[in-house]
């Protein structure tokens, strides 16, 4: 996860936030390594991380 600020419910994240800034988040995160992380942009459950992804596969670096 990545703080102990993010919101879950029943253990679930979700996210509350509506901004071309947390949709991006969601999609390219490249802080973390996580290919699932938690959604900051309005959802609920896990995101995917393309950039976490692209790295593994060797598309970048």
């Amino acid at each position: 996860m990545r703080n102990q600020e993010d919101k879950n419910f029943w253990g679930i994240p979700y996210g509350t936030e509506i901004s071309t800034e947390a949709l991006v988040k969601d999609l390219w995160d490249p802080t973390t390594d996580e290919i699932l992380t938690p959604k900051s942009f309005l959802g609920l459950g896990w995101g995917i991380n393309l950039h976490a992804v692209g790295k593994k596969i060797g598309l970048v670096r």
